[in-house]
């Protein structure tokens, strides 16, 4: 079976984590990709994350020169991690896409200087974010914004091969590594009010900031979280623990998410530690599994690759390396149906292919020039939304970023998080917004009058809600046979936890950074929703690649994600396994980072800093949104909404791709537009026709 990017020739003139993490998504999946090495190697070589990252690729010793020229002139896709590179590298080939990852982007005061992960987490309020004890910051273990980047990468990466593939251009896109600090911090807003410091700290530490959505400790001292993010959860718990003359009472307002004050958390939390502490944590999960209220334990890597979990959904790989042996390593972070990827070839020696690669390039020839990319890359693209929460509603978000035309379907109440506020209208940019009840039959039409018209479905339902709905795959192709369509759940292809309520720190703890951070102490609650944010990047990248498969074979693709996969995909590197490999880094209480050297520090001024090596960069304490960072690299937006008001977010994050999405829609607001759009749009058919003599295919 042909993979979707077959022939497609990537250049990769990039080293570390964030870009050569990014292509390996394209390796995955056929692209032919050159790694450019210096002399010395890509100064990740020796890093166990380097064997997954490089995989399916191969690597040549090229320095400046006709020979390195030639070959970047024969790619279809160049990608560097240097700033000001884009028009030199346009010179060479005119007709390639080019995908620039600059860590600090191309504006403001940091764009020269020297660039680690830690040091962006540190600028662009990452660890000042984290919850600590001490309002201090809290130095991550596993580099969060270069998996952000890559992932953001990725997609704009298959956005530029769609949009050339379809409208014959040759885009260039920009995604900073601020940029990635932003998709991963995507919930980021700041109102009309006065710019304040974030707090650092919460009275439960890293636990949560939550009563009934943290870290809890047993009766026989081992660690589980509870996740009820939902009224509907929240009355359950209090029955479960004895505790029903709780419902409504006063002390404790808007539940769960209005638990937050302080009175609130002084009253709540004494009893619900009590009540855990008075029986083992199997018990526990045991009769919360059975109220079907979200809990999970808190697990190692090991664990987790043990599990059911990690069997069912192919986790894990294993390529054999002639010098280290056996490498276990994270599988497909992606499913794609039509046209699965692969993972077939290890990550090449230095210099290994140098030979073999330039004996082929005396047969290719140079990209043919191609007009610049003036309109969105997926303009003209239409997107159903069915999903809910954080990681469902994300996808379309970026799909409407990248120029698609987003209708986001509501049931008549809403999305569950609208309770969220501005948040929400962040994780919900760029979308129309319609309310249907999916149970009722002529709600369910016109659904499927939508679906006619679509290009792309998104659901994120638990397995079997979507078939009850009538929404499922099947029933949709029934519809429109053409559709590229999603199912993002919780925990993949594991049936025994099909029934299984998901959120993102459940997927922390059973995934294993949850004791990771915390290393010999208690488990650290970590801020960024990691699994929530990464699995809609990866989502999206599925999706658009499904796209391009379309155009080029005619083929529909179902494309299948879980906050499952994303636990190894925001661990890759951690998850790296050989004989001999160096441990992962494990955290501590309020980590401050790995040693002298490494870590924050606090200048005379009260200043904090955070320092890697020779290098340093000042912590952000008011939130990446209010950050000079962020502002002079155009990645905010101010937005006026109905019910918010005025809104600072992030608006788009891969430059070059187009216009910030339009402000997040109120509930049910573009129904009659929608319902007169219907009246006069194209078939699906007709709307591929377009697209086939566009590309060419």
């Amino acid at each position: 079976m042909t993979a979707i990017y077959d022939g497609v020739l990537v250049v990769e003139l990039a080293s570390g984590i964030a870009a050569p993490y990014a292509t390996m998504f394209l390796a995955d999946h056929g692209a032919e990709v050159i790694k450019v090495e210096p002399p010395g190697g890509d100064p990740y070589r020796p890093e166990p994350g380097f064997q997954t990252f490089n995989r399916n690729k191969r690597s040549v010793v090229l320095s400046a020169g006709p020979e390195l020229d030639e070959l970047i002139a024969a790619a279809d896709l160049v990608v560097t991690d240097r700033p000001a590179q884009a028009a030199e590298l346009r010179v060479l080939n005119p007709g390639a896409v080019l995908v620039t990852m600059p860590p600090w982007g191309e504006h403001g005061p940091f764009v020269d200087q020297p660039a680690t992960p830690d040091l962006l987490a540190a600028a662009s309020g990452i660890f000042w974010n984290q919850q600590s004890y001490g309002e201090v910051p809290v130095h991550l273990v596993v580099p969060v914004v270069a998996y952000g980047t890559a992932t953001l990468a990725a997609l704009a990466m298959a956005a530029g091969l769609f949009a050339r593939e379809r409208h014959g251009v040759a885009p260039t896109y920009e995604v900073s590594w601020v940029a990635g600090a932003a998709a991963i911090q995507l919930g980021d807003t700041q109102d009309a009010g006065p710019v304040e410091e974030r707090p650092g700290s919460a009275p439960m530490g890293s636990k949560g900031r939550i009563p009934c959505y943290r870290l809890f400790e047993a009766g026989d001292g081992k660690w589980f979280f509870l996740a009820c993010g939902t009224p509907r959860f929240f009355e359950r718990l209090l029955e479960v623990i004895g505790r029903p003359d709780l419902i409504g009472d006063p002390r404790l307002p808007n539940p769960p998410w209005g638990l937050v004050d302080l009175d609130a958390v002084a009253f709540f939390v004494p009893i619900l530690e009590a009540a855990f502490a008075s029986r083992p944590r199997h018990e526990w999960l045991a009769a919360l599994g059975g109220a079907d209220i979200p809990a999970q334990p808190v697990q190692t890597r090991e664990e987790y690759l043990a599990s059911s979990i990690a069997e069912a959904n192919q986790l894990v790989a294993s390529l054999d390396h002639p010098r280290l042996g056996p490498v276990s390593m994270m599988g497909l972070p992606v499913v794609m149906e039509a046209a699965p990827g692969r993972i077939d070839r290890r990550a090449p020696e230095l210099g290994e292919h140098t030979d073999e690669v330039l004996a082929e390039l005396r047969g290719r020839s140079a990209q043919p020039a191609r007009p610049a990319a003036e309109a969105a890359p997926l303009v003209g693209i239409a997107a159903i939304d069915l999903a809910g929460f954080i990681a469902g509603p994300v996808v379309t978000r970026h799909l409407a970023m990248l120029g698609a035309d987003v209708v986001k379907v509501e049931p008549p109440t809403g999305d569950p998080f609208r309770s969220f506020g501005p948040m929400f209208a962040s994780w919900n940019q760029g979308k129309r917004s319609i309310a249907l009840d999916l149970q009722d039959l002529e709600d369910r039409q016109l659904l499927y009058r939508l679906a006619e018209r679509a290009d792309i479905v998104v659901e994120n339902f638990r397995p079997g809600v979507a078939a009850r709905l009538g929404c499922d795959d099947g029933a949709l192709r029934a519809v429109n046979p053409a559709l590229v369509t999603l199912s993002s759940s919780g925990y993949g292809d594991d049936t025994s936890m099909a029934h299984v309520p998901a959120f993102d720190p459940l997927l922390q703890a059973l995934g294993g950074i949850m004791a990771a951070q915390g290393g010999d102490g208690e488990p650290v609650f970590v801020t960024v929703a990691v699994h929530d944010v990464i699995t809609p990047l990866i989502s999206a990248f599925g999706l658009v690649a499904g796209l391009y498969h379309r155009l080029r074979t005619g083929q529909p693709q179902r494309v299948r994600t879980s906050l499952a996969r994303s636990a190894m995909a925001a661990q890759a590197a951690e998850h790296t396994r050989y004989a001999g490999a160096p441990e992962p880094l494990q955290g501590g209480f309020d980590f401050p980072g790995p040693g002298d050297g490494h870590c924050w520090v606090e200048g005379d001024d009260g200043q904090l800093w955070f320092v890697d090596g020779p290098h340093r960069a000042p912590i952000e304490r008011y939130g990446l949104i209010n950050s000079p960072l962020a502002r002079d690299n155009g990645l905010c937006v101010t937005q006026q909404h109905p019910e918010h008001g005025t809104i600072t977010q992030f608006g788009q994050l891969v430059v070059g791709a187009g216009p910030p999405p339009f402000r997040g829609p109120a509930l049910d607001e573009h129904r009659d537009e929608v319902l007169a759009q219907l009246d006069r749009s194209p078939s699906t058919d007709e709307q591929l026709d377009g697209n086939a003599a566009v590309g060419g295919s």
